[in-house]
């Protein structure tokens, strides 16, 4: 693998594109699908729609399928897929709303506002699908998008690929050094370093250096269940990428009283977070 320096020439990696908007919508499919499961009838009242036995129907499907869309956009990280099927899935509510209007009509005015809150996701859902779907072909200069503490890239429909960069504020030479050294659990970095899934690239502005991962640990659906608790393979990855950073800036590894081993996702999801403090200290 070569370094940024030594080549020359400046490496590209994949655009980001509206990631956040696309989890941010993930979310919202729970949020509408739960009064759908929950209590269909109640729900069919509320947007102005007959809740007869056959609507009630249609009103469970279309709740679980909101499940999961979410499933698959924030479990499983299948942003782009997730975000065309959520266009899909609009057009089908839009044509079940229209129907409905004509045939199953009971509060003209809320109908109309359901309407047009369809309409209204249906224009975001098809901007992010385009925007993630012109990203996964796009390509950009490293660390334009770097933040310093992390980058994360649409995935590509894997579901526990991890493609992320990290900023480090430490010469590349001492990086790649520390990188070598480091007790690395989740990955081998020397299989890592000799199949290009990992680069060093210089920060732009004299930051530091950016760590480049791009890995598969795979996994499959028992990792993506794995998810809730925060031990998938590619959840383990970013640990160990969070404790790698503050080592080598600090020289510790910051911990809290529920989390003695450094930055954890079963520790985020399982306990409440206490405030950090370097290990060994009283």
């Amino acid at each position: 693998m070569e370094s940024s320096q030594a080549s020359g020439v400046e490496r590209a990696t994949p655009a980001v594109g509206p990631i956040r908007l696309a989890d941010v919508l993930g979310w919202s499919s729970s949020v509408l699908g739960a009064p759908m499961t929950v209590a269909p009838r109640r729900f069919l009242r509320a947007i102005g729609v007959e809740d007869d036995s056959t609507a009630v129907k249609w009103t469970l499907g279309v709740g679980v399928r909101e499940h999961v869309a979410t499933f698959n956009i924030i479990a499983n990280r299948q942003r782009r897929i997730g975000s065309w099927s959520r266009v899909l899935g609009d057009t089908m509510d839009m044509s079940l709303l229209l129907a409905a209007h004509r045939h199953k009509q009971k509060d003209a005015t809320r109908l109309q506002y359901a309407m047009g809150v369809v309409g209204t996701l249906f224009l975001l859902d098809l901007y992010t699908a385009i925007q993630l779907t012109r990203a996964d072909g796009e390509w950009v200069p490293d660390g334009s998008q770097s933040t310093g503490t992390g980058v994360e890239h649409d995935t590509g429909g894997s579901s526990t690929r991890v493609r992320t960069a990290v900023t480090i504020r430490r010469p590349e030479d001492e990086v790649r050094q520390a990188y070598s050294d480091f007790e690395w659990t989740a990955f081998d970095p020397a299989a890592l370093l000799a199949a290009g899934e990992v680069r060093f690239t210089r920060a732009p502005g004299d930051r530091g250096t950016e760590v480049h991962l791009d890995h598969d640990p795979g996994g499959g659906l028992g990792a993506a269940a794995a998810k809730v608790v925060g031990k998938a393979p590619d959840q383990k990855i970013d640990d160990e990428l969070r404790r790698f950073k503050a080592m080598v800036e600090t020289g510790v590894i910051a911990a809290s009283e529920t989390s003695l081993e450094g930055p954890s996702s079963t520790r985020q999801i399982m306990h409440k977070r206490q405030p950090a403090q370097p290990v060994g200290d009283s």
